[in-house]
């Protein structure tokens, strides 16, 4: 009898498991409605994620607080950026405050040109891959400002999600060979710059990112990435008073992105480019991004650049956008 009782309880147990990993699935699996976004009355897959983003929030605040500090301590008279090694480092000016409420991934090589992702797997469960023109899944839609010779980070987007990318830059002709074939036809490639004004009359032609983001149809961008030598700054500042004065009287302006992927060079300024020359104008250019939503959550050194300098004077930042819940992915609970 007691072994009965045994084995009953047994099935009982396996079928209770059952159960439960059956409701799991049901509670992790995306719901989304006619225009992609979620249905709100299904069960949250992520019920702490809106604890974790308002406790984020409150630790960036206090990093602002403490930024204003700083500024009065190190002094705005220095020599740019190398006067700024102590008692704060010109890149503590601007430190990743904010969390990923997700996960972080390096995706792509593991040297320069791989990129920290928040929320990998968030991607993977709303878009999931490989991309294709058959995948019925939510596309994620990329921009890649910045190509050179490697193409990987890319690549793994295309293989994991349902990416569709289009990518820009004017030193090249193509993307890497990392791009495999079968997936050309959702990489889009052009052989342009970017910059603070458009300018078709040059060879090749520049753009600001908000004049091809409204020539490709898109208001919205899921991740971006960014690495463009120096042109980010005026490319950024272009697109902040784009939005801005697009806004008019709906509410507070947020950049149209859910994440940005950006290395900030502190280097010599070209002809058509232009850098912050002092503590004020780099602190006036990073809080600009933040009042437009954007949370830095990891920064990690280009050693290879640096070594050009012998000093930090490149920087890889992972922003995401912490102000736009309908839009941006990573705030879907």
């Amino acid at each position: 009898m007691s072994k009965l009782i045994s084995i009953t309880s047994a099935v009982a147990v396996i079928l209770l498991t059952v159960i439960l990993l059956s409701h799991i699935r049901i509670a992790s699996a995306p719901f989304p409605d006619s225009s992609g976004r979620h249905d709100s009355s299904v069960l949250s897959a992520e019920p702490h994620l809106h604890i974790k983003l308002t406790l984020a929030e409150k630790l960036w605040k206090q990093s602002v607080e403490d930024r204003s500090k700083m500024v009065t301590e190190s002094g705005l008279g220095r020599e740019f950026p190398d006067g700024y090694i102590y008692p704060y480092n010109v890149w503590d000016f601007a430190r990743p405050s904010f969390f990923c409420p997700h996960d972080l991934e390096r995706v792509g090589k593991l040297g320069d040109g791989g990129k920290v992702v928040c929320g990998m797997s968030r991607y993977e469960r709303e878009s999931p891959g490989p991309s294709s023109d058959t995948n019925t899944a939510p596309p994620l839609i990329v921009y890649s400002f910045g190509v050179n010779d490697d193409s990987s980070f890319e690549a793994a987007l295309l293989e994991r999600t349902n990416a569709e990318i289009w990518g820009y830059d004017y030193t090249v002709d193509s993307w890497a060979a990392d791009i495999p074939d079968h997936q050309s036809s959702r990489a889009h490639f052009k052989r342009v710059g970017i910059g603070k004004e458009t300018n078709e009359s040059r060879t090749p032609p520049f753009f600001t990112i908000q004049d091809l983001m409204a020539a490709n149809g898109h208001s919205y961008i899921d991740l971006v990435k960014m690495d463009i030598e120096g042109a980010e700054f005026d490319a950024m500042t272009s697109l902040i008073s784009a939005v801005a004065s697009q806004q008019g009287d709906h509410g507070r302006p947020t950049l149209p992105f859910g994440q940005l992927l950006i290395e900030i060079h502190f280097m010599k300024e070209g002809p058509d480019f232009s850098i912050p020359k002092d503590l004020e104008a780099w602190m006036k250019w990073w809080s600009a991004m933040e009042e437009m939503g954007l949370r830095p959550v990891n920064n990690e050194d280009n050693w290879v650049g640096d070594t050009v300098y012998g000093k930090p004077r490149f920087m890889e930042y992972t922003l995401i956008q912490a102000m736009d819940e309908e839009r941006n992915k990573l705030l879907w609970a």
